[in-house]
């Protein structure tokens, strides 16, 4: 294949329009390119012989996926092809940017601590200050992306409750030094402090990651959407998100899950162990065995979902990116799909479903449309 072919066939394939026979062409250029006589300026994603390997993984594994009708996403295609796109053609080298393209406008709002007194107080994940009680004392003090409590002993329990919109996650540091990682779109009401005799008892709506302190004279429970889950120490992750059934996935020691129902009314409850998934389901609680790493990735920023239907992977990017969707290509909805991103931009996001899955897609303010192609 000629270099002014093969520029023709890696732009066709970064536009989604490769048939499966062009793709095994592709493949085959890949393989026989080499440039090792030319020493071309390195960049993150490498040299030239470093990208031809990955992009040549990239198409195999495409290949594969059309064969096997496995729908896989990755981005990477459309890194590597742009690369490759320059290096074939002599030109500069390329610099993937993350850089939002116009048309699409992200709302930046803000994280809202309310107080015991009802106040309404603002944070600003890039500042910094101190809350106190309607007594003039600090009860806690907030730090970049984390606030931190004060250990006052007290005999009246006071609950403060936060809010973490979408586009943003928030740490929190406990009285009694539970640490607590909130996702995107989650509110949880807490007590400023725990009282002593009593059990330690939170409340969650939306997702969050819990590293319990440990204490066995005041077990911790964590009340989220009609499901409880009772600790003594240890790390778990809880997803309460609308649209789902709760569940919690166990990262180390061990916890009880159980459905919180009427006082005095018999409730099931099962206690699972590292690597398990407890899920409230039709008044049972079903446990199943999971990759832990695909429900903590949020943390450090990693969208992933694991056969998962487009209507819920919508949900997690619009959570994740604070925009909205609409998608009136209907049949996409029931599909369920494989992938794993990490700090890509909406745009890059978008655009990987575009090419495997077959969508067009339209930016309007902080609105992406989906149609039909």
């Amino acid at each position: 294949m000629k270099r002014k072919q093969a520029k023709k066939l890696l732009e066709k394939y970064m536009n989604g329009e490769c048939s499966s026979k062009e793709l095994e062409l592709l493949e085959k250029f890949l393989e026989s390119f080499q440039k090792k006589d030319q020493d071309w300026p390195k960049s993150k994603y490498g040299n030239s012989e470093e990208l031809r390997k990955k992009m040549l993984s990239v198409i195999k594994r495409k290949i594969k996926a059309k064969q096997n009708d496995n729908r896989f996403l990755s981005n990477s295609y459309i890194k590597y092809a742009a690369i490759f796109i320059v290096i074939i053609g002599g030109a500069v080298f390329f610099q993937n940017s993350n850089e939002e393209k116009p048309g699409l406008i992200i709302s930046d709002e803000a994280i809202i601590l309310k107080l015991g007194n009802n106040e309404i107080k603002k944070i600003d994940a890039n500042s910094g200050q101190s809350f106190a009680n309607t007594d003039g004392e600090i009860i806690g003090t907030q730090s970049g992306s984390q606030l931190t409590y004060i250990d006052n002993k007290v005999e009246e329990l006071i609950y403060n409750e936060i809010y973490v919109p979408h586009g943003k996650k928030f740490q929190l540091k406990l009285s009694d030094g539970t640490f607590v990682h909130l996702n995107a779109g989650t509110s949880l009401k807490y007590p400023v402090n725990f009282i002593s005799g009593k059990e330690r008892q939170v409340f969650l709506t939306g997702e969050a990651y819990f590293e319990v302190a440990k204490d066995t004279k005041h077990p911790f429970i964590v009340h989220a959407n009609g499901m409880g889950v009772r600790v003594l120490g240890t790390h778990f992750n809880v997803n309460t998100y609308a649209g789902s059934e709760p569940f919690t996935v166990l990262v180390e020691g061990s916890v009880s899950v159980y459905e919180n129902k009427i006082e005095n009314e018999p409730r099931i409850s099962k206690t699972i162990l590292p690597g398990e998934k407890a899920s409230l389901t039709g008044g049972d609680i079903a446990v199943s065995k999971v990759n832990v790493d695909n429900y903590i990735g949020w943390r450090v920023g990693s969208l992933i979902f694991i056969d998962l239907p487009f209507k819920e992977i919508i949900q997690k990017i619009e959570r994740k990116y604070n925009v909205t969707i609409k998608n009136s290509y209907a049949e996409l909805n029931n599909m369920k799909f494989k992938g794993r991103f990490e700090n890509e931009s909406i745009i890059d996001l978008m655009d990987v479903f575009k090419e495997s899955v077959g969508f067009d897609y339209q930016l309007i303010n902080n609105e992406i449309i989906l149609t039909k192609p």
